[in-house]
């Protein structure tokens, strides 16, 4: 069987409460998600690295994800991350 992952673009958000750090992203209506972090494409300590860095440095990220729906709220659960260039101001 073969699991195919949806792209897309984001702008992550972090916050952080005791020893815990908590990811987010809004998304069009604004919808907001929760984020997880699936295992197997990149390891989980990186892709929160990163998010945690590009979030801090307001930069959007490109995320191969799965899309669910919990008691909780929509989640995305995350396998992989990748910073997108800043956008140059005109």
């Amino acid at each position: 069987m073969q699991v195919q992952f949806n792209k897309r673009s984001i702008s992550p958000s972090v916050f952080k409460k005791d020893d815990k750090i908590y990811f987010s992203t809004t998304v069009f209506s604004p919808v907001r998600y929760n984020l997880n972090f699936g295992e197997g494409m990149m390891p989980v300590e990186q892709m929160k690295s990163v998010l945690e860095q590009c979030a801090e440095n307001a930069q959007d990220v490109e995320i191969e994800f799965t899309e669910s729906q919990t008691k909780f709220g929509p989640v995305m659960q995350i396998f992989s991350v990748k910073p997108l260039p800043k956008k140059n101001p005109a």
